[in-house]
């Protein structure tokens, strides 16, 4: 959809002006415009005298397949074993979102900076409200990115699932927000977890119990300490790049669906994944568009689709 109006100004009108004699003069032939004499001026010419950018909102809605997502509900049939089960955490950052024209060209959305939820070309979407369940977070929430563009005929959306490898290998604690929530951060590779969902479900074997199931996406393989001041490389980067076309910009929504990202995993076992562990991250990462193999973007997610 074309965001904005313009704003159009009459250059020009088609005018025809006639060159004689004075006014006042005698003769007929001078009352008459002759051929000669007539000027003519361009046709109307409309330009769009306002450029500026224009705010825009994308609406990000949390599913649990076809059902809303919410802390302390509790979902039947998830996962790979079929299990019940009740939101634990759910949140992912995002960077580098970009509009995409009619004609195919991306134009990046200049985020608000709000400190809070977005910094630079970073922004933390956040869906659990640390109640019922929920434990891992904060009763903060953000479902939307916030930010202007300029005006134009915009038929869809990009964005990369992650944190830029210059962002994400820092001293946490001199980071602003949201790069600096420590709940999404891995102390041990110093770096952030740029996407979790998390389940808690109600076993009876080998002890009554519940069983908390993570699903921690973030860089491995990475060389280099950060707390020396070292530039840190990662083979495995893990980051989700997400294009998503007929999305109507104005009135649309994305889906982030918790129960399709969970679908292959075993979700009434603890052994969750934390992105090196191959038996239990494999299809998760496929799920969100990565091969889990060498941490390269890879065809057919499952998790983000255009809804209402």
């Amino acid at each position: 959809m074309r965001i904005g109006l313009s704003t159009c100004t009459l250059v020009s009108a088609l005018a025809l002006v006639g060159c004689g004699d004075d006014a006042g003069s005698g003769d007929e032939t001078d009352d008459h415009m002759h051929d000669d004499d007539m000027v003519e001026v361009d046709a109307p010419v409309a330009v769009d005298a306002d450029t500026s950018a224009r705010p825009v909102t994308i609406q990000f809605r949390p599913t649990v397949g076809s059902a809303p997502f919410a802390c302390g509900l509790q979902y039947v049939g998830q996962g790979s074993d079929g299990t019940t089960i009740t939101p634990r955490d759910f949140r992912f950052y995002f960077h580098g979102a970009e509009l995409i024209t009619d004609a195919g060209a991306r134009v990046p959305i200049t985020l608000d900076q709000d400190g809070e939820w977005q910094v630079d070309n970073v922004g933390l979407i956040d869906f659990e409200d640390f109640t019922g369940g929920c434990k891992d977070g904060t009763p903060g929430t953000n479902t939307t990115i916030r930010g202007t563009v300029p005006p134009g005929n915009y038929t869809g959306i990009a964005f990369t699932v992650g944190v830029p490898s210059a962002m994400n290998h820092t001293d946490l604690t001199a980071k602003p927000a949201p790069l600096n929530t420590s709940s999404l951060f891995w102390g041990w590779n110093f770096g952030h977890i740029f996407f979790a969902a998390v389940s808690t479900t109600n076993v009876s074997e080998p002890v009554p119990g519940t069983v908390d199931h993570y699903t921690h996406v973030g860089s491995t393989g990475c060389e280099g300490d950060a707390t020396m001041g070292d530039t840190v490389t990662c083979a495995n980067p893990n980051q989700a790049p997400i294009v998503l076309a007929d999305f109507d910009v104005t009135d649309g929504a994305i889906i982030v669906d918790y129960g399709a990202f969970l679908a292959g995993s075993a979700l009434s076992s603890e052994e969750g994944c934390h992105s090196f562990t191959p038996d239990t991250c494999t299809d998760a990462f496929a799920r969100l568009g990565i091969n889990f193999a060498n941490g390269q973007p890879m065809a057919g997610q499952t998790v983000f689709r255009i809804g209402q």
